[in-house]
């Protein structure tokens, strides 16, 4: 077990063997995180207490998937990028969160950079942003859960068959093709003992990993094909078996999460396998027939694990919202060990947000706190409802509210202007004057930064430009010069003002 003195030691050293920018992040960043996450039976632990949490899911935190630039340069989120989805899940109650699994090359993702580009080659400029979002957990309090690899095959991400394309080899041999097999192995080699540039930590040393996942749904491999799920599942448990024996044998410190694709006794009578995962979505069903009730699934979901593993739901949502707040209610009260809405989406560096549509539902990504904008989905009804829940699954009383931070910052874009925007903003105010000096004037109170334009267009589109609506300022006097600037505002109070820009 790792200790305060020994993570302020690695911190201390990280300055010193590191280039500048990630000397200045470091610097910046505190740890917090005294223990590993352990189990005691079908309890997470954090020390002697109980660890037991509710938040977002957060798939871009370590790759944009939607509305990258056609220069890729926004492909890996920057710091900025990925403070805001921290303080977002931080801001709701979150003390954990789910990344995405690594991507991989494919051709027709058109020079797309990826994680994973060739044949035991890793992309170091992809794995530099893994570790901003690993360290920078220490700062905002939320442990991090890491699955692999995906079982599907999303553009721009990728999964099991690209990477035994990699190798040269043919759909399915990911899971039973030995050079294959040992493919993936130099990869775990790799991850689990990357030096962190940004803390010095190496991966298997830092607690801000809750737990490794062995992937991504690997029980839809089958189904996602049109294979038997009779032939094609014992191998997806033989290969987890195997995989999940190997990790042990390089990370003694970290728990491990199965990705499903196999009987469930199997994974909770193996050693090395030490939580269950489980995805519940209400949309599932709607083709054919009635939405699921999600309450009563995840209460026989933890019948089969009580007393002998944790349960973590690590997906759910994209439901009513009186059916997540069964869902919520029922894992507080089973004793599961925490569940992560699907799913939360960040600001943009250069102003606006990002964007994902939910595979045709009503729902889209959730921005932090809500805006009227989601009405269609209750997004700030649900956000609300995951605050309380973050909470009381903890059996503390909420946090007061955070005024946003940090300041906004306005742009010029063509003949309107944008702004970066803060965490925790629910609306800004632009003010104008005739000198940067002032004095200034209000002219736009209660904007929001959230207006979506035809979002579906906007999923796995590289080339979709930001769908933020610009604000015009309509009552500027023709060929003369103002002087602009903008505040964030919430309950608990607002920013300073941007620097003024002239237009």
């Amino acid at each position: 077990m790792k200790n305060r003195t020994f993570l302020r030691i690695a911190f201390i050293l990280s300055l010193l063997s590191y280039g500048s920018g990630n000397q200045a992040l470091a610097q910046m960043i505190k740890p917090v995180f005294k223990h590993f996450i352990t189990r005691s039976g079908d309890k997470l632990m954090e020390g002697d207490k109980e660890y037991r949490f509710f938040g977002l899911a957060a798939p871009n935190i370590q790759q944009n998937e939607s509305q990258i630039r056609e220069d890729r340069t926004n492909r890996f989120p920057d710091e900025f990028e990925i403070r805001d989805i921290y303080s977002g899940i931080q801001r709701t109650g979150g003390l954990a969160t789910r990344t995405f699994s690594l991507s991989i090359y494919h051709p027709d993702d058109k020079g797309m950079p990826v994680y994973i580009p060739a044949r035991r080659t890793y992309n170091e400029e992809a794995f530099q942003c893994l570790d901003r979002v690993i360290a920078l957990a220490h700062e905002y309090n939320v442990r991090l859960v890491i699955p692999f690899i995906a079982s599907q095959s999303f553009g721009g991400i990728r999964g099991v068959d690209e990477f035994s394309a990699l190798s040269g080899k043919p759909n399915g041999s990911f899971w039973t093709d030995e050079e294959v097999k040992a493919d993936f192995r130099h990869f775990l080699d790799y991850i689990l003992n990357r030096r962190n540039t940004v803390n010095g930590l190496i991966y298997k040393e830092d607690p801000a990993i809750l737990c490794w996942q062995l992937g991504n749904e690997f029980g839809s491999y089958a189904g996602d094909r049109g294979l038997s799920y009779d032939e094609w599942n014992p191998r997806v448990l033989a290969w987890s078996l195997e995989m999940a024996a190997y990790i042990k044998t390089i990370d003694k410190n970290h728990l491990l999460m199965e990705a499903g694709g196999a009987d469930r006794k199997a994974f909770l009578a193996d050693p090395n396998i030490d939580i269950i995962s489980d995805h519940f979505y209400e949309y599932w069903n709607r083709m054919g027939g009635r939405p699921w009730q999600l309450a009563p699934l995840a209460k026989a979901s933890m019948a089969e694990c009580r007393g002998i593993k944790p349960l973590m739901v690590d997906e759910f949502g994209l439901g009513s919202t009186e059916n997540l707040r069964e869902l919520m209610q029922t894992i507080r009260e089973e004793g599961i060990s925490g569940g992560l809405i699907w799913s939360i989406r960040g600001r943009r560096r250069d102003g606006g947000w990002y964007y994902h549509n939910e595979g045709g539902t009503p729902v889209n990504s959730f921005h932090i706190p809500g805006f009227t904008v989601g009405y269609v989905y209750e997004e700030t009804r649900l956000l609300d409802l995951l605050r309380r829940e973050a909470f009381l699954i903890r059996g503390i009383a909420p946090d007061a509210l955070q005024k946003p931070s940090p300041a906004p910052v306005l742009f010029l874009q063509g003949e309107g202007f944008t702004w970066r925007g803060s965490a925790g903003a629910e609306n800004y105010t632009i003010e104008r004057a005739e000198k940067a000096s002032g004095p200034w004037t209000v002219v736009a109170m209660g904007l929001e930064d959230s207006v979506i334009a035809d979002v579906v267009n906007f999923e796995h589109t590289p080339e979709a430009s930001n769908p933020l609506e610009l604000w015009h300022d309509e009552n500027r006097e023709p060929g003369k010069t103002y002087f602009y600037r903008i505040k964030a505002v919430n309950q608990a109070g607002e920013t300073d003002y941007s620097a003024p820009i002239s237009k």
